[in-house]
């Protein structure tokens, strides 16, 4: 299996389809989208409307996911002020929202997980899986030994991540307040730790006890890695300047200069 991941692209979208084409991604089984595919500095309706004309048609191609970004949730739920970031405004969610639909919207996904890596815009931090199972108990307590939380990866997928999930999206529809998808402390949010949309990759990511993840979300030079000894988490936003390749339960990356050179090289 082979996945190729495309991190934060912010209206920077007329590189993907040509890098999808490159010898040196090729050939794939999926592709994914880590998110934030709107806003970026001094940007336009004129621009996310471009995106979002790319992301309708890309949405629907059957070998892609896409991930719900900070950027991106609050378009999707307008009604909500708790979850809108910097750069959403009124104007580009109308230039959005006449190419989006809310069936198009349904199509994209708060979590993916495949080759033992949850994949999320920002990650998934101890703390609140913590808070998901004291909140929890009955369920949860014949797996809380010694004050830690024992839990197989796929208990951890299935048992909290995917119904955490659900709730928090039920609240965001509501236009309720819930720190799953909320900014922490460390981006000037309400809450101690961020969410799945908005966990600071420098000050908040921790790894967990058999959990791999892989984010975007946070801007570094090059793709960060967080590990212990059985946990492997990447970063991978660089400001679209590196895609990664997830293959047999591996990552590797490589710069989209050289994706894209190869192409011309043919």
């Amino acid at each position: 299996m082979k996945t190729i991941i495309i991190p934060d692209i912010h209206n920077k979208v007329d590189f993907v389809e040509p890098a999808l084409t490159s010898p040196v991604l090729q050939p794939y089984d999926r592709v994914l989208f880590l998110g934030d595919y709107f806003d970026d500095f001094y940007d336009t309706p004129i621009d996310v409307h471009n995106s979002a004309t790319w992301l309708k048609q890309s949405i629907h191609k059957p070998n892609r996911i896409h991930l719900l970004g900070t950027h991106d949730i609050w378009y999707r739920f307008p009604h909500n002020p708790f979850i809108m970031a910097s750069g959403n405004t009124e104007e580009k969610l109308d230039a959005i929202n006449r190419v989006l639909t809310i069936e198009d919207w349904k199509l994209l996904r708060p979590y993916h997980y495949e080759q033992d890596f949850l994949m999320t815009h920002a990650g998934v931090h101890g703390h609140l899986i913590g808070q998901y199972v004291l909140k929890n108990k009955q369920t949860f307590g014949k797996y809380i030994v010694n004050n830690t939380i024992q839990l197989s990866t796929k208990e951890i997928i299935n048992q909290i991540i995917k119904p955490a999930t659900e709730e928090a999206l039920k609240d965001i529809r509501n236009n309720i307040s819930n720190n799953w998808f909320e900014a922490g402390f460390a981006r000037w949010g309400m809450y101690k730790i961020g969410g799945i949309t908005w966990l600071d990759w420098n000050k908040e990511f921790e790894p967990i006890e058999n959990l791999n993840q892989i984010v975007g979300h946070s801007e570094l030079r090059i793709p960060g890695q967080k590990s212990l000894y059985n946990s492997k988490n990447y970063c991978l936003d660089t400001k679209t300047q590196h895609i990664g390749i997830l293959e047999n339960g591996e990552l590797t990356y490589v710069e989209t200069i050289a994706v894209l050179e190869a192409i011309t090289k043919e």
